[in-house]
């Protein structure tokens, strides 16, 4: 095997010093027929220069940290390909870690893309990392925290969220115009029985917004599930819960993206008809969403993306905080809006 080729090697070939080599790499002020002599070693020795050295003279690597919680939710893949595409329009790559929901996990991605020195930090994970992260930003690295806001945040700390009340009451007030009054709602919750405090702004939202129209959400309505295989039980939990009460369930909201698979096919393994007998209302937009027609609220997860990636770039020391808003997709899955109704 051939060994690689190093700045020396580059160096002894074009004639020059290691040092010279590095200004001519960097860009650096060098006289054009020594960075010629040089430019032609590297490509004749197929020189690539070592990122990690790069790195380590520059205080930071050109790669922009990335840490979400699940790739199996339909708000990340347009969030990421807005972050990638602001990375590479300013050269920089994008380094990508899951953690699965598990905050052990968050704190070892965010303690490892700190080890990278990475040229700014983009995540979605949980409380357990904020001070890593506010280390990280007071030390010059852009940070940037995603579904959340942050209380206090430090100098080079930023945060980008939806405004979930006004999504829970775009549910409400959907919901109420296809003539539905007995709602339920499904949240996840992490490992720790955490529930997220988006859903739980989502499920206020939607609460407040029923209420404005004289219905109630009972405590009771509001099932959590941890994992996919969860999501059954969780369903049969409202089923029992609203059939004890008196009223026939007619809509279930799931607050997450991630469930909504499991929970359509929840409801059909139960021989329930979506939208004859129960209505169907979920987060996120998805591939099959309007074949399915599952009236979905939207996150501008693309932009959000592109401004969280844009904010490690532009480096504003001011704390900057963007809460973008929610659009409703009607689809056919609430069946049929009514007017003047409430």
């Amino acid at each position: 095997m051939a060994k690689r080729a190093t700045i020396g090697d580059v160096a002894a070939t074009a004639g020059v010093s290691t040092a010279t080599v590095s200004r001519v790499l960097n860009g650096g002020t060098v006289a054009a027929a020594t960075a010629a002599r040089v430019w032609d070693a590297v490509a004749r020795l197929e020189y690539t220069p070592n990122a990690l050295t790069k790195s380590i003279f520059a205080g930071h690597s050109s790669t922009i940290g990335v840490v979400i919680d699940d790739l199996s939710s339909p708000f990340y893949l347009d969030l990421i390909r807005g972050i990638d595409e602001v990375a590479a329009a300013n050269d920089s790559l994008v380094m990508f870690a899951s953690t699965f929901r598990q905050a052990d996990r968050e704190v070892a991605q965010v303690r490892a893309m700190d080890e990278q020195r990475v040229r700014g930090l983009i995540v979605t994970t949980g409380e357990a990392t904020d001070g890593r992260t506010r280390r990280m930003a007071e030390g010059g690295t852009p940070c940037v925290i995603i579904a959340r806001t942050v209380e206090d945040p430090p100098s080079g700390m930023h945060s980008i969220s939806l405004d979930n009340l006004q999504a829970g009451r775009l549910a409400a007030a959907h919901l109420v115009e296809c003539g539905r009054s007995s709602v339920g709602v499904l949240i996840s919750q992490n490992r720790s029985s955490q529930s997220r405090p988006s859903q739980t702004e989502r499920t206020a939202g939607l609460r407040h917004g029923l209420a404005e129209r004289g219905l109630p959400l009972p405590e009771g309505a509001v099932a959590t599930a941890t994992t996919e295989s969860d999501v059954g039980d969780a369903i049969d939990s409202l089923l029992a819960h609203v059939r004890d009460s008196g009223k026939p369930l007619d809509a279930i909201v799931c607050m997450t993206g991630r469930l909504t698979v499991a929970a359509h096919s929840a409801l059909a393994a139960r021989g329930i008809t979506i939208p004859d007998d129960i209505a169907f209302l979920t987060m996120d937009e998805f591939a099959w969403a309007a074949t399915l027609g599952i009236t979905v609220i939207a996150q501008p997860s693309y932009l959000m993306g592109r401004r969280a990636a844009e904010l490690v770039v532009e480096r504003p020391t001011t704390p900057v905080q963007l809460v973008f808003e929610a659009t409703l997709l009607a689809r056919t899955s609430c069946g049929e809006q009514h007017t003047g109704l409430r």
